[in-house]
């Protein structure tokens, strides 16, 4: 038997069309993937930012000076409130307030010990704690703030019967070294008014 064989200078044989080497196929298959595996990790990001997000208003002077008006204006007398922060230093707090006074507080649970600590979870008392972030980013705004101060961004909500910070998020930008941003949230889970 004869075998055929190419001349040493005869051309390679023609591809066939329609073919591709394996190598160029495995190729092509990994940078697809690649590309279809960052594409859908961007994709789940962006997602979970969107669905995560606070969605809470940003809270300017002027709408915290209406929004306290109309508490002063529709304020019950008597009411029971439950409010759970997060943040640093999650808790969940409890106020009586009789005649318009806090008269007793309880933080997770147990009985706070000072008196003039009953207030600060009442509404009023709430009021006051936001009065002095207000003033921070007004005074930010005038650049009259102390540059060791963190930036802060406020966000609030009020109930639209009472008038009540229902929700409120501070955030500080710069606020510790490592970190970009420290937020502490509230929110109103029981607000029952009393005959």
């Amino acid at each position: 038997m004869d075998e055929q064989r190419d001349p040493p200078d005869a051309p390679p044989p023609a591809s066939v069309p329609g073919t591709t080497r394996p190598a160029a196929t495995l190729q092509r298959l990994f940078f697809g993937t690649l590309v279809g595996g960052i594409l859908g990790i961007v994709a789940t990001l962006v997602g979970l930012r969107v669905a995560n997000r606070d969605r809470t208003p940003e809270l300017t002077p002027q709408i915290f000076a209406a929004a306290r008006e109309r508490w002063k204006a529709n304020a019950p007398h008597d009411y029971d409130i439950e409010v759970r922060v997060e943040g640093p230093q999650p808790a969940a707090y409890r106020a009586r307030v009789r005649d318009g006074q806090a008269i007793a507080a309880w933080r997770n649970g147990k009985p706070l010990a000072t008196v003039r600590t009953f207030g600060t979870w009442s509404v009023p008392g709430m009021f006051s704690t936001i009065s002095r972030d207000v003033e921070t980013i007004e005074r930010q705004a005038e650049g009259r703030a102390d540059p060791a101060i963190p930036t802060l961004l406020l966000r609030a909500s009020f109930d639209p019967q009472y008038s009540y910070p229902a929700r409120y998020s501070r955030i500080e930008w710069g606020s510790r070294k490592g970190s970009t941003a420290t937020t502490v949230t509230w929110e109103v889970v029981k607000f029952k008014v009393l005959p």
